[in-house]
């Protein structure tokens, strides 16, 4: 009898066991996965637009504006119906604010440029006006290829063919004044792409992290189109968000935090 009542107690303390490690297994398996969801989500995305939400003929909505000649446009469009059009005219400007506190955000899109000649200038700006041109990333494109401005002179990065989209993504350090450059004709090219690397900033960082990412004309020639403009925290590419059934791209930042300078 007693080694019949053994045998049981023996036999509901090893199941007890077993379920009990089970059970912390089991829990240790969800605070895992949850630690590995938060850790894939931390990530921010600052800006994410195919222009689809804005309207047609006039810049968008909320971003910082100085001059009327870049504008949402159906005139050249990579995917769906619309892409922001920098048609020209002298010295205008159109920007959107970034809230970030990371020192390192990367900047996608598509990039066209229809005519032949100077077009436009694309600036990562750390200055909290955005219309400043030093202290951070300042591109341009001109006559079949990028450049950028090193504070006196304009100096070649690459080759970039007009008249066809391609896809530039520019991972920008406000730390170090320095930023990559890669461009392709997708973006899975570009992500498999080894980039211009340690290009440097027009002048340092004049704050730690960007405050804007704008579009820029001066003195203009050929018009520039961009679409699918996606902004996020750190160099490390997250993926793109199929959101309508074009493919187009979304808006997903909030309020902007800084009234504009120019309207």
């Amino acid at each position: 009898m007693n080694q019949y009542l053994d045998r049981n107690m023996s036999t509901l303390t090893c199941g007890k066991y077993h379920n009990s490690v089970f059970s912390m297994s089991f829990l240790v398996l969800i605070v895992f996965c949850l630690f590995l969801v938060q850790t894939t989500t931390a990530q921010t995305v600052l800006v994410e637009t195919g222009f689809e939400e804005f309207d047609l003929g006039a810049a968008p909505t909320d971003w910082a504006v100085r001059g009327s000649q870049i504008v949402v446009s159906a005139d050249t469009v990579k995917n769906g119906e619309k892409a922001l059009g920098i048609l020209g005219d002298n010295d205008d400007n159109v920007g959107v604010a970034i809230e970030t506190e990371n020192p390192i955000i990367s900047v996608e899109f598509w990039a066209y440029v229809k005519g032949a000649g100077r077009s436009f200038n694309f600036k990562v700006v750390t200055n909290d006006a955005v219309g400043v041109n030093d202290g951070g990333v300042y591109l341009n494109w001109n006559a079949n290829a990028t450049r950028l401005y090193d504070g006196s002179a304009w100096v070649a990065v690459g080759d970039f063919p007009f008249e066809t989209w391609k896809y530039v993504r520019i991972v920008a350090d406000a730390t170090n004044s320095v930023f990559d450059y890669y461009v392709g004709d997708d973006r899975e090219a570009v992500l498999l792409a080894d980039p211009i690397s340690g290009l440097a900033f027009r002048n340092a960082a004049e704050n730690p992290t960007a405050q804007w990412v704008s579009f820029h004309v001066y003195s203009t020639v050929a018009q520039g189109f961009v679409d699918d403009l996606f902004v996020y925290e750190g160099a490390d590419p997250p993926s793109l968000t199929p959101v309508e059934p074009k493919g187009k791209l979304t808006t997903f930042w909030g309020q902007v935090k800084k009234q504009s300078p120019f309207r």
